[in-house]
């Protein structure tokens, strides 16, 4: 019974209140450069509507240079007056510079985005890598003959890395993903609501196997981080006690353990 009170599933709403809590105390590292961290947001919400607008600015060429309807190359062949029922060249030539127009805003923001969000995230690691080996080499010597050094130096340079990408990649996709579809669908709304009501009937079929798939690919993420902090361990511990290993003759057996190491990571990978 105890099992399945342990077991029991989580509601929406607890399962974000704890879910945030790591990611508020991520924050509190980012808050020292919040203008830059609000800059990044706000290039990542404008990539993501000018994203959302592709379609309809697509659409305005495709109509403005063959009134909605793009024909096939033999019906340019046999009628070429199909040819001159566009615009005016000059019309036509000034609504096409609209794709390379909104394809060079949508690379900026782009660049932007990462730019900012990568410089905060790089800035708000270097700070937790300070406080953590100023916390870790303030312990006793208790603590250093309980654990070994290759586990705190993983946790100082994987772990941390981890936290980055969060700071990054979530905190970016969080806006940008929402208003990229919002703005879609409401594009596409717009242009063909029959065609888009077909598509969101079709969409739920396409979430299953994605909410299959990446949890899969997050244990298994977490698993090649365990296997490269092991790895680290190994070659910390021989690299550290190499005269020990010397002077007993163990090259073949460090050798064999590393080696183990190594092969776990790499199934791991190809897994």
């Amino acid at each position: 019974m105890k099992d399945k009170a342990e077991k029991k599933k989580l509601s929406w709403r607890e399962t974000i209140r704890i879910a945030w809590k790591p990611y508020r105390r991520l924050y509190s590292y980012a808050l020292p450069y919040k203008w830059r961290f609000a800059l990044g947001l706000l290039f990542g919400c404008l990539f993501a509507a000018t994203n959302g607008l592709l379609p309809l600015v697509m659409g305005h060429v495709s109509g403005t240079i063959f009134h909605g309807h793009t024909p096939n190359a033999a019906t340019l062949t046999h009628r070429s007056d199909v040819l001159n029922a566009g615009g005016s060249i000059n019309a036509i030539f000034f609504t096409c510079l609209l794709i390379p127009a909104v394809m060079t805003a949508r690379s900026l923001l782009s660049y932007g985005s990462t730019y900012y969000m990568n410089w905060v995230s790089n800035r708000a690691v270097t700070d937790i890598r300070n406080e953590l080996f100023r916390k870790i080499i303030n312990q006793s010597m208790d603590f250093f003959n309980r654990m070994q050094a290759g586990v705190l130096m993983s946790r100082i340079s994987n772990n941390t890395a981890a936290m980055q990408v969060a700071l990054t990649q979530v905190s970016s996709d969080v806006f940008k993903h929402p208003i990229t579809i919002v703005f879609a669908l409401a594009v596409l709304i717009y242009m063909d609501w029959k065609f888009t009501l077909a598509a969101l009937i079709v969409f739920p079929s396409c979430i299953i196997p994605i909410q299959v798939f990446g949890k899969r690919a997050r244990r298994a993420m977490q698993e090649q981080q365990e296997d490269l902090g092991k790895m680290s361990v190994t070659m910390q511990e021989t690299f550290s006690g190499i005269r020990v290993v010397k002077a007993f003759v163990q090259e073949d057996l460090e050798i064999e353990a590393f080696g183990r190491t190594n092969e776990e990571y790499v199934t791991r990978n190809l897994s």
